[in-house]
């Protein structure tokens, strides 16, 4: 009798601590719903770009010169655009949550074939003409690179001044249609998988500190070293074919707005074994967004140098360095073992 009692007094615990972090579900499914909306704009687009190209037997220079192409190359950009800042304000739920993680190796973060490493994507994108890209990168770098033309190979080769402005700028080059539809088609449906994946997920303390613990410590690794071998701070002289249409540091800003809502979602529990820790890690989180958004706001400006980023990146990786180990510490007071 006593066992089942404590059985029932476990399971009851274990529904209080999903419940608080139910707040973290919810945010992962607002900016999901973004994401979609994003998506399904950039793949009707796409399906009304790749018609108009059909229409000119894949002659780009006569598609050049139809009326309707500006449009809908305009309205694919918009939609990737409005879908890639969704997803970073997710990235670290997504990421870090193992019921959830292949599917940012699938949208952002996985390698092409060729590139090689431990995170290559596990599908090939079969275009309509019949060809198909092996394990051609992660989607929103494939769809970036064929609609900014920063990879040749997703490109048509033709140049065209996409916003109209009588300049050929970054960018002004028509896409290969055999490759937009086929990468905006994919995204979307990843995208809807994700969505229905998310929905079955139900949150626990593990998730949500495993995500935190391992997401945090990339702020200086992964997203100012992107930054700084991009057009943002390199100019012309980058070589990099993704990341480059929105600064990585915008990205690490939505990021960091999704390790505040996981940890909003653990903030009660922490607060309960020690208040002056909890008020610590929320200070700790608010500050570091507060630095990257000024570094947002200024890079519309200016742009830094590379002894300026890698300074940036020094202050960024030691306030999320510090930021981890508070958080270690709350999840062992908590009972939550952290890898």
């Amino acid at each position: 009798m006593k066992r089942r009692v404590g059985l029932l007094t476990l399971a009851l615990l274990g529904s209080a601590h999903a419940g608080s972090l139910d707040s973290v579900k919810t945010y992962l499914g607002s900016k999901l719903t973004r994401q979609v909306a994003g998506t399904h704009a950039l793949t009707k687009a796409a399906d009304a770009y790749y018609a108009l190209a059909k229409g000119a037997n894949f002659n780009y220079a006569v598609l050049a010169k139809n009326p309707a192409t500006r449009a809908a190359v305009r309205q694919a950009r918009a939609g990737w655009s409005a879908a890639s800042p969704a997803y970073e304000d997710i990235e670290g739920i997504v990421a870090g949550v193992e019921q959830l993680s292949l599917f940012d190796v699938i949208l952002d973060a996985g390698t092409s074939g060729a590139e090689g490493g431990e995170a290559v994507v596990p599908f090939d994108l079969k275009l309509p003409n019949g060809k198909t890209l092996a394990k051609p990168g992660n989607l929103f770098g494939v769809n970036e690179g064929t609609l900014w033309g920063t990879v040749k190979a997703f490109g048509s080769g033709v140049s065209f001044d996409v916003n109209g402005n009588g300049k050929l700028e970054f960018g002004d080059q028509l896409p290969d249609a055999n490759v937009l539809k086929a990468a905006a088609a994919e995204l979307h449906a990843q995208t809807l998988r994700l969505q229905q994946a998310a929905r079955a997920w139900r949150p626990t303390r593990e998730d949500v500190f495993g995500a935190l613990v391992g997401n945090v410590p990339t702020v200086g690794p992964v997203f100012f070293e992107d930054w700084k071998t991009s057009p943002f701070v390199l100019g012309q002289a980058s070589t990099r074919t993704d990341f480059v249409v929105i600064s990585r540091l915008s990205d690490l800003k939505g990021n960091v707005s999704s390790w505040q809502a996981m940890y909003a979602g653990l903030s009660a529990d922490v607060k309960g074994k020690n208040a002056g820790l909890d008020s610590q890690i929320t200070a700790g989180l608010n500050e570091l967004a507060g630095f990257v958004g000024k570094l947002v706001s200024r890079e519309q400006t200016r742009r830094y140098s590379p002894e300026q980023a890698e300074a940036l990146q020094r202050e960024a990786q030691n306030r999320a360095t510090v930021i981890t180990g508070r958080m270690t510490q709350a999840a062992a007071l908590l009972g939550v073992k952290t890898q």
